[in-house]
């Protein structure tokens, strides 16, 4: 509970937290709520970096860039302010993450660095903010530094310029439909799959950097309106190539057969979409033998069942030596 000169009653009005909402989002949207600037309300949190007027006024008008973090007493004062239990509260923002909490229980202390410690502030989908009854921009805490909502065609990232709200993926539902590939891939296979997906991924933007001027990927950052070299546009465009490829992947990964000849014929099949899309098989080559490297040996099924820790799909040691099982994309892949 608050200590003693802590908090004792919740604020008025109270906000929801969006599931995946970065603290500082929350705690902007509950001081606006009630009426009280940044500063006044931090008052009521404890003491910490940021509490000048002016670096309050900085957090209040950039919150895309800043995040804040508590220690233990912190989030219990934040709790009782926002009407909710401290564990709801961290279910709903990453930001609060036990990892994240900061040193000391003896007083409530806070701190609103410049950027998060880990993760993208990236713009929540406006009509899913919307549709919870928010208003004003809200901000999610994400490893990768974009977001697909699938339920709205929106492609959301961490972009400071318009449209912040997110770019429609109306013309371009190929992208849609590999989020929700994906989102079969890891429903199916658990964490196994989307650490796939994150290979995948690696190596289709190993291709974009190499030949970003394909065909097919200037044509779906035109139709966006983002330039076909811009790193925003990379993850985008790569979507639907990793999505198909990652399939493939699990394909490979389901077979205990990783002779010679498996191989050549797994390599054939990825070329041969290579060669559909319109890309330069011979450059593209080298990541593909890359991850064959890294998982030409098996799973060994009696340090590794089939359901349990890595998911419902044992990966090859070579893969669980180097991914991360959290983190961005490229960190939770085995390729570098």
């Amino acid at each position: 509970m608050p200590g003693l000169y802590g908090p004792r009653q919740p604020l008025p009005l109270r906000v929801q937290p969006l599931p995946g909402e970065s603290t500082g989002s929350f705690v902007n949207r509950l001081a606006h709520a009630n009426g009280l600037g940044l500063a006044d309300f931090l008052q009521r949190v404890g003491q910490g970096t940021g509490s000048s007027s002016d670096d309050a006024a900085r957090v209040a008008k950039y919150p895309q860039c800043t995040e804040m973090y508590v220690n233990g007493p912190g989030l219990e004062y934040l709790a009782m302010l926002a009407g909710e239990p401290a564990a709801v509260l961290q279910r709903a923002l990453p930001g609060l993450a036990p990892r994240h909490l900061l040193p000391g229980d003896a007083d409530a202390v806070w701190k609103w660095p410049w950027q998060p410690s880990e993760g993208h502030l990236v713009r929540c989908c406006t009509r899913c903010a919307e549709t919870r009854g928010v208003r004003e921009p809200a901000w999610w805490l994400m490893p990768d530094s974009w977001r697909v909502c699938a339920r709205h065609r929106r492609w959301c990232d961490d972009s400071r310029t318009q449209p912040q709200d997110g770019l429609p993926l109306k013309e371009l539902p190929e992208v849609v439909t590999a989020h929700l590939e994906r989102a079969r891939l890891h429903k199916q296979f658990g964490r196994s799959g989307e650490e796939l997906f994150a290979d995948a991924f690696q190596v289709a933007a190993d291709w974009w950097r190499s030949m970003p001027m394909v065909l097919r990927w200037v044509h779906r950052a035109w139709t966006c309106g983002l330039e076909d070299r811009s790193s925003r546009v990379m993850p985008l465009v790569i979507y639907p190539e990793a999505a198909r490829l990652a399939q493939l992947m699990v394909e490979f990964e389901q077979s205990d057969v990783r002779d010679t000849d498996a191989g050549a014929r797994w390599l054939g099949e990825a070329e041969a979409l290579m060669e559909v899309w319109e890309l330069d098989v011979q450059p593209g080559r080298g990541p593909l033998l890359d991850w064959l490297h890294r998982h030409r040996v098996p799973a060994d099924p009696e340090t590794q069942p089939a359901v349990g820790r890595w998911g419902r799909l044992p990966l090859a040691p070579g893969h669980r030596r180097l991914a991360s099982p959290t983190g961005t994309l490229e960190a939770r892949s085995c390729l570098s």
